[in-house]
């Protein structure tokens, strides 16, 4: 029964200052964590979601038992790619909802694939990840007109609440329970990479359903209810891709994964690329279709290298893994610090450990990290420095120390994921496969030549001089690219200097309280910018790099 005039819930939004504030229903529907200092009227459509509020509010009385009418809706903070509500009901209980916005990928696959991913985690792997009480991946045919999951509420807190908090040895216990986790998922090795289903879901999205095998003798009755179908990964399905017919899986291995993205490429850039200007390559002469489509020709000759090598079992070895675990994706309990909850499996994959590993971002040190076992130290003149050098010092230590332990605890519990963490040659040869899907509209033609470049140079040291490289670059195509990293640097490292200042974001987005002040401070330091120039053209060169601003400007 729909919720009548007198039992319509109150609206909060969640706040960083941990009170909530009321808010209207338009507020539900609208992206309000954050403003951004470009392309913001698109950013914003793409995390714009109508729903039906009376019929999601129906749904969650309907799971809660005992339940009448829910009596609070609170807008959890936002992250980039999901609407979070917590629905509180009359008798206290409390439902989780999750709506995927427009930018989170094809919402139909993706909400099927979660879900099932999620049951596989929690009846295969015991992973806590909290049970899903109601859900529907067809916004067309139901009556809250979006796609949805309903599921519990995870007991405990967001560990990135507490984590500046913990004692050193609370922070290394965590650490050993996320290794345990990893250990879990890689055990268990599937013969296809792609992305998990129930298998009648799958059978109605793509008329196929086969049963998810294992690799080896591995067995597991409660697989036979699912199925591996296609990535769910947003930049898939992007910029008119979903009118396309490309190769999103699952696939055999990966060389048939490496070649399936330079071609899904391929055809994108044939359909839908258009003739730009790149300030960074040339301020006079526009940037083709036709010379993403000749790097991409160089991608594809070399894509079956970007892969393990046929004797890299490990690396090989189809696994599932949490897509970007950082501290705001994992609940503890207050007390004990025993994880409760890991959450955000939206298009989580099953693929080789080779494209999977890396230090998770949660424990991540993104400074350079010394090699070896070698464990970071203060420097000699450390108590002659001020105090706020002496801060930095101690959150870096900290923060490569913590890296390091989990590296060191990956050794001894997950043998499989370190075999790969610490081969050199991976992070290279994967680099090209990450970059080349959007390598057109994310402006990325730049780094895939790059990777492309690094990959050619280091040839004979990965894989011997008695296999030929099948990719070479002219003299003129270096030049260019030396000019064009010149270009990037330069402008890099005066924006670079800006963003130390805390004057300018990294990434455009700022706090809707502090937007006013980043647009006056944008148009001030862009006349800094600009006054470096040694002339009217540079002037002119620079203004069109300035990255904060629209298109046209």
């Amino acid at each position: 029964m729909l919720p009548t005039a007198s039992q319509i819930p109150r609206l909060f939004a969640e706040t960083f200052h941990g009170v909530d504030e009321n808010i209207s229903e338009a507020d539900l529907y609208h992206y309000t964590r954050q403003r951004w200092l470009k392309n913001e009227r698109d950013e914003l459509a793409k995390r714009y979601l109508k729903f039906n509020l009376p019929h999601l509010v129906e749904e969650a009385v309907s799971v809660c038992k005992g339940a009448r009418h829910c009596t609070r809706v609170l807008k959890c903070i936002e992250g980039l790619h999901n609407k979070a509500f917590i629905l509180t009901m009359d008798n206290g209980a409390e439902v989780f909802a999750k709506l995927p916005n427009p930018n989170a990928g094809p919402s139909h696959y993706t909400t099927a694939s979660e879900v099932a991913t999620r049951q596989m985690l929690r009846d295969v792997f015991n992973v806590p990840v909290p049970r899903v009480l109601a859900w529907s991946c067809d916004a067309a045919n139901n009556s809250v007109q979006a796609e949805y999951i309903l599921e519990e509420k995870v007991p405990g807190v967001r560990l990135g609440a507490l984590w500046h908090h913990l004692t050193w040895e609370k922070k290394l216990a965590i650490i050993d329970q996320v290794v345990d986790f990893d250990g879990s998922l890689s055990a268990m090795k599937f013969k296809t990479h792609g992305c998990i289903y129930f298998k009648e879901d799958l059978q109605r999205l793509t008329g196929i359903s086969d049963a998810i095998q294992l690799s080896s003798d591995q067995q597991h009755s409660t697989l036979e209810q699912y199925a591996m179908g296609p990535l769910t990964k947003a930049e898939l399905w992007a910029s008119g891709r979903e009118q396309l017919d490309i190769d999103r899986g699952p696939w055999q291995g990966p060389q048939a994964f490496a070649r399936a993205l330079g071609a899904n490429e391929v055809t994108w850039v044939r359909n839908c690329a258009k003739p730009r200007m790149n300030y960074y390559r040339s301020p006079k002469h526009h940037e083709l279709p036709e010379d993403a489509l000749e790097l991409l020709a160089k991608y594809e000759q070399v894509a079956s290298f970007l892969v393990p090598s046929t004797n890299n079992e490990p690396a090989a070895a189809n696994t599932l893994w949490h897509p970007d675990l950082h501290l705001d994706n994992v609940f503890v309990d207050p007390d004990s610090h025993i994880i409760t909850g890991i959450v955000d499996w939206q298009s989580a994959a099953v693929a080789p450990l080779f494209y999977q590993s890396g230090i998770h971002r949660a424990f991540r040190h993104y400074k350079s990290v010394q090699e070896g076992w070698v464990m970071p130290t203060k420097p000699e003149n450390f108590d002659t420095l001020d105090p706020n050098e002496q801060k930095q010092i101690d959150q870096d230590l900290e923060s490569e120390t913590l890296h390091k332990y989990y590296e060191l605890q990956t050794m001894k519990r997950v043998p499989l994921h370190w075999d790969v963490l610490r081969q050199s040659s991976v992070h290279m040869l994967r680099k090209p496969v990450w970059l080349v899907t959007g390598v057109w509209e994310n402006q990325d033609m730049f780094f895939l030549r790059d990777s492309l470049i690094a990959i050619v140079t280091q040839w004979n040291e990965i894989f011997g001089e008695d296999t030929p490289c099948p990719i070479t670059f002219s003299t003129e195509e270096l030049e260019l690219h030396a000019k064009e990293e010149e270009n990037i640097d330069g402008v890099g490292q005066m924006l670079s200097l800006f963003r130390a200042q805390g004057v300018l974001p990294a990434d455009g987005m700022v706090q809707p309280e502090d937007y006013q002040i980043a647009l006056e401070n944008c148009h001030k330091y862009k006349e800094i910018f600009l006054n470096a120039a040694g002339n009217e053209d540079e002037r002119d060169l620079y203004s069109r790099l300035w990255p904060y601003q629209e298109a046209s400007e």
